[in-house]
């Protein structure tokens, strides 16, 4: 049986709403749990496959629905299922995985479209050497993992680990928002307007900074409903 469960890790009146952009994408059944308001299934025996969202919140937060939502994520690698976090997804399996250091605050927000180089053949993000561009919003970021369990997949000239995967077990983390495209990413750039954010205009009229966007949502999403647990 193939069915998804999705984390929602969106905050009460969040800016952003990560169901209505990952929804298109899902090709199984899902039951979706607001892992923020403290809702987690009693049970993963139903889920072949897990989704762990975005979330303006920050990781680094010592709040109670984090740390059990960590919990969670250690069973679930121990059984095997098959797992992708996003943006603050990605930074709560390193975290759960490898300690509260793992993840770190940057010196500024990483905000656009950057060149990710793939450093590592993968089933999610493609051969090693490709250069794909996908949509980035982030204060914080995943600097520590275990080489001996893990492998950094992707990189971008502001983020050493920008993606990786377990190596004995079908589990990812992604920062980048491939769920979102140029128009999604420049609406909420827009909509957040805070301090440090280069208004929305600015990555229409620089030659550096101008939107690309690879479309790989397809692609990963193709792949992550393909991959088996174990």
């Amino acid at each position: 049986m193939n069915r998804i469960l999705f984390l929602d890790n969106s905050i009460e009146n969040d800016l952003y709403r990560p169901l209505t952009y990952w929804e298109p994408v899902l090709l199984f059944e899902f039951d979706c749990f607001r892992a923020s308001a403290g809702e987690l299934p009693e049970d993963l025996d139903d889920y072949s496959h897990i989704f762990i969202s975005g979330s303006t919140a920050s990781v680094l937060d010592k709040a109670d629905w984090i740390e059990a939502e960590q919990d969670l994520i250690r069973t679930a690698v121990d059984r095997g299922k098959v797992m992708v976090g996003s943006c603050f997804g990605h930074q709560i399996i390193a975290r759960a995985l490898y300690g509260d250091d793992a993840v770190r605050r940057r010196p500024g927000l990483d905000v656009g479209w950057p060149e990710i180089e793939v450093l590592a053949d993968d089933a999610l993000l493609g051969a090693a050497g490709s250069k794909i561009f996908g949509y980035v919003f982030h204060y914080d970021e995943v600097c520590r993992i275990n080489a001996d369990e893990a492998t950094v997949v992707a990189r971008s000239g502001d983020c050493e680990i920008l993606a990786f995967k377990l190596k004995d077990r079908p589990v990812w983390g992604i920062q980048p928002h491939f769920e979102m495209g140029i128009v999604e990413g420049l609406k909420f750039i827009d909509l957040v307007k805070a301090d440090g954010i280069p208004a929305r205009p600015s990555f229409i009229q620089s030659a550096q900074h101008t939107p690309r966007d690879s479309g790989w949502i397809i692609p990963l999403m193709k792949a992550y409903h393909q991959i088996r647990p174990l």
